[in-house]
């Protein structure tokens, strides 16, 4: 019994260091692999004048963590996190109700900023109604209903923004205000806040950073280079810095930064599974580590026998969409390609599938992200590298 206790608490003991939290400048040492990211931006906060900049990349790929380490010198700093994101007025309350917070307590500009918050607060009712329901029998049901929609004149809370922003700047000197969150929202209520606004918010000293989705990545990169005809978004976004994916070394390097005082209960094996697992997705890595560890919390040392047991346990629950067999087939057949589409062809008709085929089980397998591609390099997940296609 006493043995087994001291098994658990061992295992145990790796959970805190699994947990999925940016990371800060104070624990830079578990930072792994962006430094060039984090260097350009600094860069651009401190020579660029003026202007809305974004930083974009997949959910969990690490921006609020790039975020927390864009620190210039001789640059005044505020960060606002987003968390009401119905809609534009919504984006717009939030956050000018919380950058006028964050400088409420300033000597210098803190009963400009108070003011502006409470007229913000002022602005923005709460409405409230109570329907009532009564049943043949005469039994009453009563439901209560809260709508926390802010309601208030845009344009004059616009311009409640650029008076906080001038005053901060008049103050300050330069001024970088960092917004976080943003890319959990729609791409055309993000687009229409920043454009509705930018008129009012570009001054001299002043520059934004912006955490966006992929999406608006992908759609400024067409736009940039003039592919989409009606894009404007270089209009909004004077540039907009991409986080890729990890490799498998700088996954299998973060999770040994974090975990280097258990190594001896770890098989090397774990992290090269959990490392094909992420694809290149911090959280990832994090997440299919300590689902095994809990999965495996009396084992004396996690094997790569556990973690296959638990990612394919993943799989039957997460993988619900039904693949045909020709699917199920090719699954089987790339389990350790990588290479080009051509290649990729190649393979499947190598083992009797037609070449037509192949180009419709491709697509298909894209589609559904088991096939992964990144600068003209396909493979498959590492979600189905190890998983058993039943």
């Amino acid at each position: 019994m006493h043995r087994e206790l001291v098994r658990a608490m061992a295992l145990n003991e790796l959970i805190k260091h699994l947990v999925d939290k940016p990371l800060d400048t104070q624990s830079r040492n578990y930072l792994v692999n962006r430094e060039n990211e984090v260097d350009t931006l600094n860069k651009i906060v401190t020579y660029q004048p003026y202007g809305i900049f974004g930083i974009a990349g997949e959910t969990g790929i690490g921006k609020t963590t790039v975020l927390n380490f864009i620190t210039p010198k001789e640059v005044f700093i505020r960060k606002v996190n987003i968390s009401l994101r119905d809609s534009t007025d919504s984006i717009l309350y939030d956050l000018t109700y919380n950058l006028a917070k964050s400088l409420e307590s300033d000597g210098e500009i803190g009963k400009d900023a108070q003011s502006i918050k409470e007229w913000m607060a002022y602005e923005v009712s709460t409405v409230r109604g109570f329907s009532l329901g009564l049943s043949m029998v005469g039994s009453a049901s009563a439901s209560f209903q809260t709508s926390n929609t802010p309601r208030f004149d845009f344009f004059t809370a616009r311009e409640k923004l650029a008076e906080l922003i001038t005053k901060t700047v008049q103050s300050k000197g330069k001024f970088l205000l960092l917004i976080d969150e943003l890319d959990k929202e729609k791409k055309e209520d993000v687009l229409r806040t920043i454009d509705a606004i930018k008129s009012q918010i570009l001054f001299d000293n002043f520059v934004i950073v912006i955490s966006l989705p992929y999406s608006i990545y992908r759609e400024y990169a067409a736009d940039r280079m003039h592919w989409n005809e009606s894009g404007n978004l270089e209009n909004i976004f004077k540039d907009i810095v991409f986080l890729e994916p990890l490799s498998k070394s700088d996954i299998k390097e973060l999770l040994v930064k974090r975990l280097h005082e258990y190594l001896h209960l770890i098989s090397d094996n774990v992290f090269e599974i959990a490392s094909d697992f992420a694809d290149g997705n911090p959280r990832d890595a994090l997440w299919i580590m300590s689902k095994t560890v809990f999965d495996n919390i009396e084992a004396q040392r996690l094997e790569a026998e556990h973690i296959l047991k638990t990612v394919n346990k993943l799989a039957k629950e997460y993988i619900t969409t039904p693949l045909t067999e020709n699917q199920r087939r090719a699954i089987g057949l790339l389990k350790n390609f990588v290479g080009t589409r051509d290649k990729l062809v190649e393979r499947l008709q190598e083992s009797g599938i037609k070449r037509t085929t192949a180009y419709s089980i491709i697509n298909q397998l894209i589609e559904k992200k088991i096939i992964i591609e990144r600068n003209g390099v396909y493979k498959l997940s590492g979600k189905y590298k190890y998983t058993t296609i039943e």
